[in-house]
């Protein structure tokens, strides 16, 4: 793999869950040619969509912290499997020009189970960062952090990976910087006129287990979908003067 390399990683384990990672591979691929796809995965077989594929065996944990830092890549955009890609990406992989790793803060960051600390005393205006959609290059800082990452998961039991990922960011050297949230769009932007265009959809019902769920999400999704191909074919939208 070519030390230049640029790419996204899903990281997931079960038939059901693999094909919600490949149906997010294709909306990179579509959305996005110029990128490398990889997997760590359980199954056996996998779409051709994926240029690298990376095992996990039977009774090995699915946590993307413990497979972020093996990506194939020198650049790397890990995503869950919960989205769709759905604009171009080479303007956020250009913050790796200059930061270590980017990423969202989560949504509701000041409710109680999100301020939740473990060693430190870490001030409520760093908030929790979504791991589900995080950037990150190839580096020795980047390698410590996931490293403590790692060793304050297993250290404290946390069965959910954001409040480690926080107190590992706090003591970090990585340089690190909170990319938009059109990166990182957590809920069906129901007026899609307002705003900018959404880069990626990161909506839960997308892998939901119930085929109703994801089918419901499909159609209320497409509106924005027609918007974004309108634009994309047309131009942008022109911003709209702010009221005096």
């Amino acid at each position: 793999m070519s030390q230049d390399s640029s790419g996204v990683l899903f990281v997931v384990t079960g038939a059901h869950w693999t094909r919600s990672a490949t149906d997010a591979a294709r909306s990179v691929a579509q959305s996005n040619p110029w990128l490398k796809i990889g997997i760590f995965t359980d199954q056996e077989s996998v779409d051709p969509v994926f240029d690298f594929v990376g095992r996990i065996h039977a009774g090995e944990s699915r946590r993307k912290h413990e497979y972020v830092g093996r990506s194939p890549y020198a650049r790397t955009l890990y995503l869950d499997s919960d989205v769709r890609v759905v604009g171009g990406l080479e303007d956020l992989f250009r913050l790796l020009e200059k930061y270590d790793i980017a990423g969202t803060h989560v949504r509701y960051r000041t409710s109680p189970r999100r301020l939740n600390r473990y060693k430190l005393d870490i001030p409520q205006s760093f908030p929790q960062i979504n791991c589900g959609v995080m950037l990150y290059r190839r580096s020795e800082a980047t390698e410590r952090l996931f490293r403590s990452w790692i060793d304050l998961y297993t250290e404290g039991g946390f069965t959910r990976d954001q409040i480690p990922f926080r107190e590992a960011l706090w003591t970090s050297d990585a340089k690190f910087y909170a990319f938009a949230p059109e990166y990182n769009t957590r809920r069906i932007p129901l007026w899609p006129d307002k705003g900018p265009l959404p880069v990626i959809l990161h909506i839960n019902a997308l892998h939901s287990p119930k085929a109703w769920k994801r089918k419901l999400t499909h159609l209320l999704l497409m509106p924005v979908m027609a918007r974004i191909r309108r634009f994309q074919k047309y131009g942008h939208p022109p911003v709209k003067p702010a009221p005096r």
